[in-house]
């Protein structure tokens, strides 16, 4: 279907799409304090690939880590490079993809639907509260996300027969090669499971060996092979860590200490909508009125194999983390889009609709008494009388989203869905400055890593002690004292020729706290009496949420 014939859809609305959405993701990319752990451990793994020279063996910290292959690395690398070291050039790469994901969602539903379940869906991903959250961290599921859709799509169009051409197929297979350098076998195995699981629900598995094809297998190996080879002759033990271990075990053990019970992502699905939840019923009636052009049996098969394998295969794992969830929310946004298409084409002039003004004022009213709740974090992060200066432009955008549905009759279904879509992009531009603030003031190092660059001089040392925060390393450009075996970083600890210099243990370090070196040392916040006791000649230079720091001379 030509994206540009139904509905009078033009090219300037994907420009405009476009503009906004960069608009949204890529503004205010740097109010928020990079957060602990994961994006700090993301931002200076790059840091470090730029400063050794080192693209193929990723380090964390001086040793080696392996847990994750490089690609999203080197993508926050080259923004590192290009925007500076610092939030946005750590997050930029990770956007980038965000915004990606959304044109993606958009050309699927025009392939499967038409230009407005495409706009619709767009618009419904682009604001969700999980999307637009994740794809502004500097987290690799994002960009796993959007590479398994490019892996997946293509394959099912060609699959389908809904696109004859040879070149989505090879278009897929170059996805799942960068799926695989973004997070490893997940990019080959859930492209190749849902495919053959909506081939046999579909009754179509006659159809799968047209997905093997010998030059998309050389396009796979030509751009994952060569970083295996590599990354293998540098380090001997890669294999087995990496594919045993960080696959296997991670899989089905509790290993890396990340269990949840089975249903932990039931809740967490639906609520990555959020403001979008009052618009589900009318869409899923929508859809029930109108099934025969809701989608086509198989489209709708392919759509719910895709959502129900990835939430499944998590929630069966033994290892969960709320990002995982981000692969389903594409064809999530497409299921709900075409549905308000469907409502939207039945209910120009409607009745007016009260739920989001419900939705409004409940949430309105959680923001503006937050400060009742945690008035000395508040206070701490934005100032006693900061909170509804910095909230209030948040919250008139609220109430205008909780507004509009009462004005069907004049504005038509149609209207509502895109001034709803933007007024929620509104509303997560505004609340992300006070927002970003809160979190950042327990969720991240910056501060205590600025009162230490306030002070630091050539030859000084940086420690951590029975601590280990991520974001250090990266705000202070210097490599850690820590005391102690991060679980992080056990596997390189082994290998490493200086562990005794940069890992060690109690009483080295008391010696070289002792020593003529000046030596700050980050703690647990509940460690103060310890200091006092092992560390008497210590002056406190800061005590926060986030730590206490001291020096010794």
């Amino acid at each position: 279907m030509a994206w540009t014939s139904e509905e009078g859809m033009r090219r300037g609305t994907l420009y405009l799409l476009l503009a906004a959405l960069c608009v949204l993701y890529f503004g205010f990319l740097g109010t928020m304090p990079l957060l602990d752990p994961d994006e700090g451990r993301y931002a200076e793994i790059p840091r470090e690939m730029l400063a050794s020279g080192d693209f193929v063996t990723p380090h964390l910290n001086g040793v080696v880590y392996l847990e994750k292959p490089p690609l999203f690395y080197w993508g926050t690398a080259l923004g590192l490079a290009v925007f500076g070291e610092g939030e946005v050039g750590a997050r930029v790469f990770g956007a980038a993809a965000a915004v990606l994901g959304v044109v993606l969602t958009f050309w699927m539903g025009v392939e499967l639907a038409g230009p407005r379940t495409g706009l619709y869906a767009a618009a419904i991903l682009a604001t969700s509260f999980y999307y637009y959250i994740v794809g502004r961290l500097n987290t690799i599921d994002m960009t796993l996300g959007v590479l398994l859709l490019v892996a997946i799509f293509p394959a099912y169009l060609y699959l389908s027969g809904k696109r004859a051409e040879r070149r989505y197929l090879y278009l897929a297979y170059a996805g799942a090669a960068l799926a695989f350098l973004a997070k490893g076998l997940i990019g080959v195995v859930f492209p190749a499971a849902i495919l053959l699981l909506w081939a046999i629900l579909a009754k179509r598995l006659r159809e799968v060996p047209r997905l093997l094809s010998w030059v998309g297998i050389a396009i796979f190996l030509a751009l994952a092979l060569p970083w295996v080879v590599l990354v293998q002759r540098a380090n001997p033990d890669f294999f087995q860590f990496f594919f045993i271990r960080e696959h296997l075990l991670r899989y089905t053990t509790t290993t890396h200490g990340r269990y949840q019970p089975f249903w932990f992502f039931l809740p967490i699905v639906p609520a990555g909508f959020l403001l979008w939840l009052p618009f589900v019923r009318k869409a899923y009636l929508a859809a029930r009125r109108n099934a025969a052009v809701f989608f086509s049996r198989e489209d709708r098969i392919f759509l719910l194999t895709w959502v129900g394998f990835v939430v499944l295969f998590f929630s069966a794992s033994d290892s969960k983390l709320i990002t995982y969830m981000t692969p389903v929310y594409p064809p999530l946004a497409l299921l709900l889009g075409r549905g308000l298409a469907l409502w939207a084409a039945e209910e120009e002039g409607g009745a007016p609709f009260r739920v989001p003004l419900f939705v409004a004022l409940a949430l309105g009213a959680a923001l503006l008494f937050a400060p009742l709740l945690a008035k000395e974090l508040i206070r701490e992060a934005v100032g006693g009388d900061g909170w509804l200066l910095s909230a209030g432009p948040a919250l008139l955008a609220l109430l205008a989203w909780g507004l509009v549905p009462l004005w069907m009759k004049r504005l038509g279904a149609n209207r509502v869905v895109l001034l709803s879509a933007a007024l929620l992009a509104l509303f997560w531009m505004s609340i992300n400055p006070p927002a970003a603030a809160l979190i950042g003031a327990t969720r991240s190092g910056k501060s205590l890593a600025a009162e230490i660059n306030a002070r630091l001089r050539p030859g000084d040392i940086v420690a951590q002690n029975g601590v280990y925060i991520q974001t250090i390393p990266f705000y202070t450009k210097q490599r850690t004292v820590v005391v102690g075996d991060p679980d992080d970083l056990q596997f390189g600890l082994r290998r490493a020729p200086d562990r005794a210099e940069y890992f060690p243990d109690e009483a080295a370090f008391l010696r070289l706290w002792n020593s003529d070196r000046r030596v700050f040392c980050l703690f647990n916040r509940g460690e103060m009496d310890t200091i006092r006791e092992r560390y008497p000649n210590h002056r406190l230079l800061s005590r926060s949420r986030r730590g206490i720091l001291i020096v010794n001379h």
